[in-house]
């Protein structure tokens, strides 16, 4: 089938934020005694905080609500990952003005809140047909119901639908949702899984070259 949606993540796929949010949580991972596993920290990214702060409090038995580390952790990006900040991956608007000419329709499917995806794309100039947040679903990424209601948004079928992500459980739900993947990679994060991706690259000028060779 004839590939005719192209689903963005954003953090670290087209806001460079996920870099910012790693260092932010190194800082309290020291202050609450927490080892830092790269790998278990790998499978975290691309899902929302509180289940990442759920997790960490029974493993560790910490004496802390989720809230609490919530509204630590959102003190903590206000400082240091604010998204008007962390600046754009390199090529998004490229790639983003490519898909239109080769005929995409373009979304975004992220795990953050709407309000923070309306700010990005407000503060960035991004061109974008449709969006869809992790809040407007029962269950974020790895779930497939995101990717599937970006596809609606676009009114693409989901087969028609490459997703682009950074995170494995990004991947996962694209693929349950039936669509095409590209990982993209960044050396400065945890190493993830791509077993689920059907292409991995590390620019947005590689993903640019796969648009135009199909």
């Amino acid at each position: 089938m004839k590939k005719t949606g192209l689903i963005f993540d954003m953090d670290g796929v087209i806001l460079d934020s996920e870099i910012q949010y790693f260092k932010v949580h190194q800082q309290m991972f020291r202050t609450l005694a927490i080892p830092l596993d790269r790998v278990q920290y790998a499978t975290f990214m691309g899902k929302t905080g509180d289940e990442m702060w759920q997790e960490l409090i029974t493993q560790h038995d910490l004496p802390h609500s989720t809230e609490s580390l919530l509204a630590l952790e959102h003190e903590l990006f206000q400082q240091h990952a604010k998204p008007e900040e962390c600046g754009l991956k390199d090529g998004v608007h490229e790639l983003m003005a490519l898909a239109r000419t080769e005929g995409y329709k373009v979304a975004i499917a992220s795990s953050s809140s709407l309000e923070k995806i309306k700010r990005v794309i407000t503060h960035y100039g991004l061109t974008v047909d449709a969006y869809t947040s992790g809040f407007e679903v029962p269950r974020s990424k790895p779930d497939p119901a995101i990717f599937r209601l970006a596809a609606q948004r676009i009114d693409q079928a989901p087969e028609a639908c490459i997703v682009i992500e950074d995170a494995a459980n990004g991947m996962i739900g694209a693929k349950e949702a039936g669509m095409e993947v590209i990982a993209l990679l960044d050396e400065r994060m945890p190493t993830q899984i791509l077993h689920h991706a059907d292409h991995v690259v590390s620019s947005h000028a590689a993903i640019g070259e796969i648009l135009r060779n199909r």
